[in-house]
């Protein structure tokens, strides 16, 4: 893939995927065996992906999402983001407060051929929780 492709992947990503809530695009940007190192364990497959992002699209609504940095190295990319919406669902055990908050993050990736092979997300999860709280 070249880098306006990559790019294009990445906008697919995060607004039609995840600010947009049209899930099931991951069938066409993530490769069907696709690792996810993000957790503990990895997980193979689009449904966690799917998952993942249905529950923040349940404890945010109105999402914004901003790439700030797009690094493309061979088929290695890692990209830097900050998504923003209103708090309306549980997220880390924090219930709904209604307010406006900012998860900042990080997604490293492998492609193969035009779609992600393997993912890792590093997510700011505490700076959301700081905000939320404040």
């Amino acid at each position: 893939m070249d880098r306006t492709d990559i790019g294009t992947l990445v906008r697919r990503w995060t607004q039609e995927a995840m600010a947009e809530g049209h899930l099931d695009a991951f069938h066409e940007l993530l490769a069907g065996d696709v690792i996810d190192r993000s957790g503990p364990t990895p997980v193979v497959g689009v449904e966690s992906f799917k998952a993942r992002a249905g529950a923040v699209r349940a404890a945010f609504a109105d999402i914004h999402i901003v790439v700030d940095d797009l690094i493309v190295d061979g088929d290695a990319i890692a990209w830097r983001w900050a998504l923003t919406g209103t708090h309306v669902g549980p997220f880390a055990g924090l219930a709904p407060t209604g307010r406006r908050a900012t998860l900042r993050g990080v997604n490293f990736q492998r492609l193969e051929g035009d779609r992600v092979a393997e993912h890792w997300t590093l997510v700011d999860v505490f700076g959301a929780l700081q905000s939320l709280r404040s």
